[in-house]
């Protein structure tokens, strides 16, 4: 209910970006059970660029959004909210790099991370994504 109370307040523009991530989120989750990674991608990035938008948002923002909406959503890890960053910062005219990459941990076992990159900068997953060796790299 608090959560609610504070998405009336947000000024129109971050709430409809919000809302817009939320939907992606949940749609990603969806597409990724259903196809290989590399459709789900595209996929992705045409569903994000059916709405019309005379706003364009800072890479900053979009991240804010997807960060803000994740939570809410159950099963929304590293690579959902990758690829919905990614799409989202393709439809604002941006050109992200997903990555994918791997590491064991301290079972031996493998361990992946997925974060996007915009001009060499991380922008989402940056936590410890030193320690990994890159897998895939998707660009948009």
């Amino acid at each position: 209910m608090r959560s609610l109370k504070r998405l009336v307040y947000l000024p129109k523009k971050d709430r409809s970006l919000l809302l817009e991530a939320a939907f992606l989120i949940v749609m990603v989750r969806i597409i990724l059970r259903c196809l290989p990674l590399r459709n789900a991608q595209r996929t992705a990035i045409g569903i994000a660029r059916v709405w019309r938008s005379d706003t364009p948002y800072a890479p900053d923002r979009v991240i804010w959004a997807v960060q803000k909406a994740a939570p809410s959503i159950p099963g929304s890890r590293c690579l959902v909210q990758a690829l919905v960053a990614q799409a989202l910062l393709v439809r604002y005219s941006y050109k992200p790099c997903l990555t994918i990459g791997v590491t064991k941990d301290d079972r031996l076992q493998l361990e992946a991370h997925a974060w996007v990159t915009n001009d060499n900068q991380i922008l989402i997953g940056d936590h410890e994504s030193g320690r990994y060796t890159t897998l895939l790299t998707l660009g948009s």
